[in-house]
């Protein structure tokens, strides 16, 4: 799995899953509630050369790339999730971010040009001219608002206080040896921790414990072996589920009861 976009108004996730030694990609639409997949009809010789942008409202977007040396996105495709057909298109733009009243895109080839505002589920133009810092600020302050419902972990590096207080907590639950990093999150039933030890090759595995408001060890998981460095965001929680990927190629979902 290459990258995950939440879609917390639709209770539904977008996933990117990527074999770079065959060169195919496919996108997926998961329903969160029912637990059903649905793989998006797209050409696979075109979808190499797409990308999963976000997911918001039962959309998702892709995009496309105007240099594909840079990585530069261009075009945004808008799929509907609930049937998986297209929505809509826009070929010259590119996607910035979501804002409390639409879609906030530029023109590829001028990205130092004003931004427009679009419609998310027609593509429709609600309004131009918007000055980049405008754009930007709008984005930041739509951000705690549209994840407010999502829980994704704070990152702690060796050295660091935040680091040695978890490692010290971990130690306290007899699972010693986390070393470089932790990632920490907590509701107000759970507490989730990924850390990385160190194997006997030298290669570091990357580790998940859950424990409860109590302190009592409820899961204890390993995500990936063989590391030769560190993630990030390697698990999130959106209401009361626990999502995690392991081996990077299977999705497990757990429920953070009472």
């Amino acid at each position: 799995m290459w990258r995950i976009r939440l879609d917390t108004t639709a209770r539904r996730l977008a996933v990117e899953v990527r074999d770079p030694d065959l060169l195919l990609a496919n996108f997926y639409t998961f329903d969160i509630a029912e637990f059903g997949i649905r793989q998006l009809p797209l050409q696979q010789g075109q979808a190499w050369w797409q990308g999963l942008e976000d997911a918001h409202a039962g959309y998702i977007y892709l995009h496309g790339y105007g240099d594909c040396k840079m990585g530069q996105h261009k075009g945004i495709t808008a799929v509907e999730a609930a049937t998986a057909e297209i929505a809509w298109e826009e070929k010259e733009l590119a996607y910035y971010g979501l804002a409390l009243h639409g879609l906030l895109a530029y023109t590829a080839a001028t990205p130092e040009a004003a931004f427009c505002l679009l419609q998310p589920g027609t593509g429709k133009q609600l309004q131009t001219g918007i000055p980049q810092q405008q754009a930007a600020e709008a984005v930041a302050q739509y951000y705690p608002v549209r994840y407010s419902q999502a829980v994704y972990p704070s990152l702690y590096r060796e050295g660091e206080e935040y680091f040695a207080q978890v490692r010290q907590f971990l130690e306290a639950q007899h699972m010693a040896g986390a070393t470089q990093a932790i990632e920490y999150a907590e509701t107000a039933t759970a507490l989730v921790v990924s850390y990385y030890v160190r194997a006997a090759d030298n290669t570091l595995q990357n580790m998940l414990a859950v424990f409860n408001s109590e302190g009592r060890l409820c899961l204890k998981e390993q995500l990936a072996g063989g590391l030769s460095g560190i993630g990030s965001d390697t698990f999130f929680i959106f209401m009361d589920g626990l999502y995690f990927v392991r081996d990077r190629v299977i999705l497990e979902v757990y429920r953070l009861l009472a």
